[in-house]
């Protein structure tokens, strides 16, 4: 429904474009909502194309913090060593309390940003039908901008169409809004167990020797059943950032390439707006709605690259100088695996970087010069 919604609405203000390309006054006002809509209908393809493998995606971010040789290993010192069961206990306690911590904090900092984020959309299409509504309060003409084919001079048929607009901008601001922060969520996620991987590497001859003297097993094989679960660990992360560059790539390439005409032609309609008017202010609202779409995708995708670049430091940082060869042959194996950092690009093309976010204000920046330049 949202979908079709969406289409209907995007056809209607392609059809107002094409009947206002001479006035570039109404054709700005129309622009930087339709390319808005054009960008949620991409992602909005994408989540109705390979929703089982979104699907798929999120029940394997459950699967990313199990520990399964952890697990045995608790079992086996329950059945056999009861008495050192609360040393055991302890260590374990130390290997996941952290972990917890962060994926709770995590949790609460995305909540945080997508009520922040849609709340922000929905406040700017309030504005938007307020500023409509004032100005046919006070008899001045005041032009939606899409066809619609209906007269709306007088109330009935106004108020109509202000809020079939109202509910349509709303919708889709809501639906793009949220389709970033889940998005981003997934993104801040694989940022997140990389931090505890990484705790877990500093970690690991501790909680080796800790699990070993509660259970009575070769600590080499406590070392390598904790260094197997990291490696699971890792692997898992990989291939939930590689789904994200799969599923998403394309329509955050979309968005990427139409953000910069949509702040541009955002900007032009601005400068010839009332500093001190509702409309003023919505279009200050509805630029921050944009930069900060385009700013979610960079600064995760920056701060996923630099968090897996960190492992090489942790895993040559712990204590390995005292293992065994066994132990050596593994963190060898691991360094090599992890010297390559992960690295998502929109598309397999446009890095998800905060130097492509810096590269696309600087487009659209251009394009709005041109834009003066020849009005």
């Amino acid at each position: 429904m949202v979908f079709a919604t969406t289409c209907i609405y995007l056809l209607q203000e392609c059809f107002y474009a094409y009947q206002e390309k001479s006035d570039m006054e109404k054709l700005s006002r129309v622009m930087f909502l339709l390319l808005c809509h054009v960008t949620s209908l991409a992602k909005q393809l994408v989540f109705l194309t390979d929703a089982d493998r979104i699907d798929r995606m999120v029940a394997g971010l459950d699967g990313i913090t199990l520990f399964p040789n952890t697990i045995l290993l608790h079992i086996h010192i329950h059945t056999v060593q009861v008495v050192k069961l609360e040393a055991t206990r302890r260590a374990l306690r130390t290997r996941s309390g952290f972990a917890h911590r962060l994926l709770n904090c995590a949790a609460a900092h995305v909540a945080r940003l997508r009520r922040g984020y849609a709340g922000c959309a929905a406040f700017t299409c309030l504005l938007w039908a307020v500023f409509a509504a004032q100005a046919h309060a006070r008899r001045q003409p005041f032009e939606f901008p899409l066809w619609i084919g209906v007269n709306t001079t007088d109330t009935v048929g106004f108020v109509i169409v202000l809020l079939y607009t109202y509910y349509v901008t709303t919708l889709v601001g809501i639906a793009n809004t949220t389709m970033d922060a889940f998005i981003a969520t997934v993104l801040y996620q694989c940022k997140t167990q990389l931090s505890i991987l990484r705790m877990n590497l500093e970690r690991l001859p501790q909680s080796a020797s800790a699990l070993s003297t509660a259970s009575g097993r070769r600590r080499d094989d406590v070392f390598a059943a904790l260094f197997v679960d990291c490696w699971l660990q890792y692997k898992r992360i990989c291939e939930t950032a590689g789904l994200v560059q799969d599923i998403f790539g394309g329509a955050i390439l979309v968005q990427f390439g139409i953000g910069g005409w949509i702040l541009c032609m955002a900007a032009y309609k601005i400068i010839s707006l009332d500093f001190i008017s509702i409309e003023f202010a919505s279009m200050i609202l509805f630029i921050l709605c944009i930069l900060t779409e385009l700013f979610l995708y960079c600064y995760y995708g920056t701060e996923l690259t630099e968090e897996s670049t960190l492992l090489v430091d942790a895993a040559y940082s712990m204590r390995w100088a005292g293992e065994g060869r066994a132990a050596r042959r593994l963190l060898l194996l691991l360094l090599v695996r992890v010297h390559r950092p992960l690295r998502l690009a929109a598309g397999r093309v446009v890095p998800l970087s905060l130097d492509t976010f810096v590269k696309i204000l600087k487009s659209s920046y251009t394009f709005y010069a041109v834009l003066r330049q020849t009005k």
